[in-house]
């Protein structure tokens, strides 16, 4: 039995950080949330912001950066954005709009992919692109701050995160199109 290339490896510590991340964490969240019981939800969204961190640090450290890993990473991201986006809106936090904006453009990315790319097309991350989800992911914890101590002024600055971060991801999204574009396979 041969062992697979280092960056095809799938069950090395950092992916089983992020597998947690998704599989337990993210759940967690997402149950506080929607039970109304926003500081535990607090509690579970930075818990899950520091495995974000811890995953990549120990891919770095132990030498197990994998393509797993490296894919895993954005899509859990991602997909903790959409759920407590979601988590938000359905306990009237935040309106449809938001949630409607990021999966809009989350969407036809996917869309775009599979269609010239028939999966990733390994486009790297922009500084647009970490930008708006560094205030995404900002946005939304101090959006649940603000409502769990009834704090108008930290909602405004919550929002005003949230809605840069939702622009951020508007201009991020067509800046990868533009990049799928350059390196769309010609077809013959």
């Amino acid at each position: 039995m041969t062992t697979p290339p280092a960056d095809r490896r799938v069950w090395t510590i950092p992916n089983i950080v992020s597998f947690a991340r998704l599989i337990i964490l993210l759940p967690l969240v997402a149950v506080f949330i929607l039970r109304d019981e926003l500081w535990w939800a607090i509690g579970a969204l930075a818990v899950l912001g520091a495995t974000d961190w811890i995953d990549g640090y120990l891919a770095r450290r132990l030498d197990q950066v994998t393509l797993l890993g490296t894919r895993l990473d954005p899509l859990a991201d991602r997909l903790a954005i959409v759920v407590v986006t979601l988590g938000l809106v359905v306990i009237d936090l935040l309106p449809w709009e938001v949630l409607g904006v990021i999966l809009g453009v989350d969407l036809t990315l996917t869309v775009v992919a599979l269609i010239w790319f028939r999966g990733s097309p390994d486009v790297p991350v922009s500084r647009i692109g970490k930008w708006r989800t560094a205030a995404l992911l900002v946005g939304l914890p101090v959006l649940l701050v603000a409502a769990a101590a009834d704090l108008e002024w930290l909602r405004i600055v919550g929002l005003v995160l949230l809605w840069s971060g939702v622009a951020g991801h508007v201009l991020a999204g067509v800046g990868y199109v533009l990049a799928m574009a350059r390196r769309r396979p010609v077809a013959t």
